[in-house]
């Protein structure tokens, strides 16, 4: 082989190495469905992920139960999931036995409660759903007990008492159960919300309005991969603020890629849910944690929680170091 044919041979090899070596690695993401996740859809499109070297699998999940075996069973890097879900394992306060031990934090923030509770065109008023079902994902985290105060606060209606909850899973399976007459209410994200709505479905309640400030979901990690996996973990959380960003100062974009993404939206309901998402509730600025959003969510969960207790400090579910690495020099 003539020396100047090794010679390219070799430069070739040499830069495929780098580039290679220079790659961080893949991320795998769980999340629900929704609209909720345009930040995770922008920073795929837009090439936020690529850019930071990040390799992302997305996928999303049928219910916080199933997520939560998923992401111990190792199948997941990280999850988007309600911030009380965790705070629920971490407490001995959810729906199963935690699978492991707790090793599970909040690095990054995804949105303050973006959901409306929905009821059957039959329910006119709070006072019609007392003596009947709804809906929740999980019975003891998460947005069901978010729907208990709710319906406690505005309808003076006390969890298991007035009203009876069934566990089904995600929002399609909320609605699923509506639309069957298992339940009769339920807290259902953006955009089915608007999708049932064009049903008859009547929202009586928006989760963010009536809580105030909320820690709606957070993107968590385990101990063990963040400490193995922190250059990722950091890179992810760069790309994931650059798309929050880039929503909050393009509309024309975010709404084009909520048409594409979200399937059936018409143009008025696009201009409503991109308002929702940037509006009180809505989107984590920049994907900062809110500190007294979370104060929100321990208060209701040492309300509904069992066995009762004090939770906190938020430190035990909270660790903002890799979010703070990726903003360095931002």
């Amino acid at each position: 082989m003539p020396a100047s044919m090794v010679r390219a041979v070799a430069a070739c090899a040499l830069a495929f190495g780098l580039s290679v070596s220079a790659q961080a690695g893949e991320v795998r993401l769980l999340s629900f469905g929704g609209a909720s996740n345009l930040p995770i859809w922008m920073a795929q499109e837009k090439g936020f992920m690529e850019k930071e070297g990040v390799q992302l699998t997305f996928a999303t999940t049928n219910g916080s139960v199933e997520q939560i075996r998923d992401f111990y069973a190792g199948k997941y890097d990280v999850i988007s999931t309600a911030f009380d879900n965790i705070v629920a394992y971490a407490e001995g306060q959810s729906d199963i036995p935690l699978p492991g031990p707790f090793d599970m934090f909040a690095f990054m923030g995804g949105h303050g409660g973006m959901n409306t509770l929905m009821v059957r065109p039959q329910i006119k008023g709070y006072a019609d759903i007392k003596g009947k079902t709804v809906a929740v994902d999980a019975l003891k985290s998460g947005y069901g007990i978010v729907l208990y105060q709710i319906l406690k606060d505005k309808g003076g209606l006390e969890f298991d008492k007035d009203y009876k909850a069934i566990s089904v899973g995600n929002t399609d399976k909320r609605i699923e159960a509506m639309r069957a007459d298992k339940a009769v209410a339920a807290i259902i994200g953006s955009p089915q919300d608007m999708a049932v709505e064009r049903e008859g479905y009547h929202m009586l309640a928006d989760a963010a309005q009536e809580l105030g400030a909320y820690q709606g979901t957070a993107f968590i990690t385990r101990r063990a991969y963040a400490a193995e996996k922190e250059a990722d973990l950091v890179a992810f959380a760069r790309a994931m603020a650059k798309a929050q960003d880039h929503i909050f100062a393009n509309k024309a974009d975010s709404i084009e890629v909520l048409k594409r993404r979200a399937k059936g939206l018409t143009d008025a309901e696009a201009e409503r849910l991109y308002t929702r998402l940037t509006g009180p509730g809505g989107l984590n600025p920049h994907g900062a944690i809110n500190p007294k959003a979370i104060e929100t969510v321990l208060r209701i969960r040492e309300t509904y929680g069992e066995p009762l207790k004090k939770m906190g400090p938020m430190s035990r579910y909270v660790d903002t170091t890799i979010y703070d690495k990726a903003m360095a020099g931002q």
